[in-house]
């Protein structure tokens, strides 16, 4: 008898410490995937690409990221919409919107760079943390004209972009400068017809209180055109997702370029099931002055 005493009472001692054990390891791991990390806004602890290597800890504080996600949206005839994958070949007179979300404040500039360089900026505002919307407000993006790839730029970053301010349509391979912001921009013009894009930008509202960093040069930034293949010829620090996508951190105060710093610690996920795609890259990259910088390319026939 008192053996099987002994015995449940062992058994009651193993339960218990089963139940009101601490947390296993796997289970105080940092979130995984781009798409875990733009949800939380933590991430493993990381060292930035070009930085000094980081003295030994007995446990890293988690990493903060910031991060972009966006889907597309095509318009169907009856008015509904359906998520489409990005690698879909549109025809023309298709329509799809962009639905967009950022995992913190910031400014938003999102630019449609057509096949012969012809630039219009679709959005340049100072956004919400996790808000949904929709690109281009109060109307839709219509394929036109002959075929080829459209391009659109979604860049992030913590302090106004003056690529998005006062932006003139350029065509590649011309002059093009872009003026700096002005101090008191005009009010926000009604939008165009369905199909028509305006190319005059919307307006780029004031920064939030507090002090905003220097932008690190007075020159205007060069046209978004020279900005997407500065892209391309840069793969090295480019990164791409599985649609072809291309990341990178945007540097003002390198000329406008992408940077080394940060990229190998872009994290990118697509989720086929919903059309989600995610790209999260160590916030310190955009506190710094970086600007996150998606490149999609958008095949029309």
């Amino acid at each position: 008898m008192n053996r099987k005493k002994a015995v449940v009472t062992a058994v009651m001692v193993l339960i218990c410490a089963m139940v009101f054990m601490p947390l296993s390891a796997d289970a105080q791991k940092s979130p995984k995937g781009a798409k875990a990390i733009f949800d939380s806004g933590d991430g493993a602890s990381v060292r930035m690409s070009s930085g000094a290597p980081a003295p030994s800890a007995p446990a890293a504080a988690p990493e903060k990221y910031v991060g972009i996600s966006y889907k597309l949206a095509l318009l169907k005839p009856n008015g509904d919409f359906s998520i489409v994958p990005k690698t879909r070949t549109f025809r023309s007179g298709e329509r799809i919107k962009m639905l967009v979300r950022t995992n913190r404040p910031g400014y938003l500039t999102i630019m449609n760079i057509g096949p012969t360089g012809n630039t219009t900026v679709l959005f340049n505002e100072y956004v919400e943390a996790k808000q949904l919307y929709e690109i281009p407000k109060s109307t839709a993006l219509k394929f036109a004209g002959a075929p080829g790839t459209e391009k659109v730029m979604i860049m992030l970053s913590g302090n106004p972009n003056p690529i998005g301010g006062g932006q003139s349509t350029t065509v590649a391979g011309g002059p093009g400068s872009v003026p700096p912001p002005p101090a008191a921009p005009p009010a926000m013009p009604p939008p165009p017809p369905d199909g028509q894009m305006s190319s005059a930008p919307p307006s780029m509202p004031p920064p939030p209180p507090g002090p905003v960093a220097d932008a690190g040069s007075s020159l205007p930034p060069p046209p978004p055109m020279m900005i997407a293949n500065s892209m391309q010829g840069s793969k090295d620090i480019v990164v791409e997702d599985q649609n072809k996508t291309g990341y990178a951190v945007i540097s003002p105060k390198a000329g406008w370029k992408p940077s080394a710093k940060g990229t190998k610690d872009i994290i990118l996920e697509n989720d086929a099931r919903d059309g989600s795609n995610y790209g999260v890259v160590p916030a310190s990259a955009i506190d710094e002055g970086g600007i996150l910088t998606l490149d999609l390319k958008l095949k029309h026939r």
